[in-house]
């Protein structure tokens, strides 16, 4: 955005990895981007942090860090900037990873932090506004799964609430 609050110019940045699907802001200004990764890929899904010039232009921090899951649709950032979370939709699970003070992702643990139901297509997350839970979408069931978020990043899993329609998971979700 301009100074006089129109917007700039269009800056076309090149996606490093294949399947760029989703970008977040975290707090401190790096970009997350989720990458679902090459087609018929197994486990290919990567995410990725970038830092943001004031012209617009990217520059990689950490590129195509490997989600362990197939179909990385979305990414959610914790209130406080410390983790990052990516939805694999085609594993049913959720990937933590930590981000460090000049934007870069280290995985949580073994990676993988959370497992919802086999075929859940968790197709989306968000994390409560106080940053205690992470809900997972998991269309093809009709779910909500809700992960409570431990001081180390990991998650644990609280519950799924069903009786959705499986037909919710093309609508996003949304937490406060």
């Amino acid at each position: 955005m301009q100074v006089d609050g129109t917007l700039s110019p269009i800056v076309v940045n090149t996606g490093e990895a294949p399947g760029v699907f989703a970008a977040r802001f975290a707090p401190d200004g790096a970009l997350v981007d989720s990458e679902t990764g090459p087609a018929g890929g197994n486990n290919a899904s990567t995410i990725s942090s970038y830092a943001v010039a004031a012209n617009g232009t990217l520059t990689p921090i950490s590129l195509g860090v490997p989600t362990l899951g197939n179909a990385n649709c979305w990414n959610a950032i914790t209130p406080n900037g410390k983790f990052a979370y990516a939805s694999n939709a085609g594993s049913s699970t959720i990937s933590g990873f930590a981000i460090g003070v000049n934007g870069a992702l280290t995985p949580v643990g073994a990676t993988v932090v959370g497992t919802n139901p086999a075929g859940s297509t968790n197709l989306d997350i968000a994390i409560s506004a106080d940053g205690k839970f992470l809900f997972s979408l998991n269309s093809a069931t009709g779910a909500i799964g809700v992960f409570a978020i431990q001081p180390d990043g990991t998650l644990n899993n609280v519950t799924e609430v069903g009786g959705l329609p499986k037909t919710a998971g093309f609508n996003g979700i949304t937490a406060n």
